[in-house]
């Protein structure tokens, strides 16, 4: 295979796991040319690890600040993009494990399509559960026979993308923050050409756990977060699908912000106040581009 991949690595003060994952990225069964790794201004030891690696395939970027998952891979991907000439971009976070292989299933799945917005991985959890899980899209036995299934949106644990459809759909949106900074980068992706999960491209997700996130149960120091989870879920509603299921949502956070009132172990008016502030914000939210 002649194509040219740039691994893009987000990180924060998660140095042992970034180690891991670099790790398993320069011992793919086929080369990756070239290593960014964006440092969203770790105070662990991963800046000291990554003076020591920086080369001509690894490229180090520490930010004066900590711009979030939103802001991390934006100028990851920027970074790439002036930096480097490859055809591809593989795009994770920095406690994604690929298996040997996993490039390689990724770059033969290129081959057997006439063209793809994105294509995202096989992700596992530590003990072999599957998560991030993609949503499939309507006709998504097009390419079953070739191990691929097409779906609609993917996240940032692991995504890969030619770079030419990045130049036409421009950067994520670093106002996300987190969450669903990808969701959205990936739906405009799939406007150009469909996504694809590659059942043969595995990858371990390293996170601390395999559940998603609640409102209702997490902890009292996250519960600001959530803000830009109902904040970026309504933006996309709203720009990408149509009214009904614009207003669907809405209808479903405020019953989810009226739920937390009830079934909340506690901080029950920090939760209300989030999800309705978040849901809202949402309706008038313009990220720039």
């Amino acid at each position: 295979m002649n194509a040219t991949v740039c691994a893009i690595v987000v990180t924060y003060n998660r140095s042992e796991l970034l180690k891991k994952c670099l790790n398993a990225i320069t011992n793919q069964s086929v080369n990756v040319n070239h290593i960014v790794v964006i440092d969203n201004h770790s105070t662990d030891t991963t800046p000291k690890i990554m003076r020591s690696m920086s080369s001509n395939q690894i490229l180090y970027k520490r930010l004066d600040d900590n711009y979030g998952g939103a802001g991390g891979f934006k100028r990851g991907i920027s970074y790439a993009l002036k930096n480097t000439h490859d055809q591809y971009f593989w795009i994770m976070d920095d406690d994604t494990i690929p298996t040997n292989e996993t490039l390689e299933n990724l770059l033969h799945a290129t081959l057997l399509l006439d063209d793809f917005g994105f294509l995202t991985p096989n992700t596992h959890w530590k003990d072999g559960t599957p998560m991030n899980v993609p949503p499939i899209a309507q006709n998504w036995s097009v390419a079953a026979d070739k191990g691929l299934i097409k779906v609609k949106e993917a996240t940032f644990v692991s995504l890969f993308v030619e770079r030419k459809k990045v130049e036409k759909v421009g950067l994520p949106f670093e106002e996300f923050f987190i969450w669903h900074d990808d969701t959205e980068f990936t739906t405009r992706l799939s406007k150009l050409a469909p996504g694809y999960f590659v059942s043969g491209a595995m990858v371990v997700h390293e996170s601390a756990g395999n559940s998603a996130p609640s409102v209702y149960t997490d902890v009292s120091s996250r519960i600001s977060r959530y803000y830009y989870l109902y904040r970026n879920e309504m933006y996309i509603c709203k720009k990408h699908k149509g009214k009904i299921i614009t207003l669907t949502t809405f209808l479903r956070d405020l019953f989810v912000s009226l739920k937390v009132l009830v079934v909340a172990p506690d901080h029950r008016a920090k939760r209300f106040a989030t999800v309705l502030k978040g849901t809202f914000s949402g309706l008038v939210f313009h990220p720039r581009g």
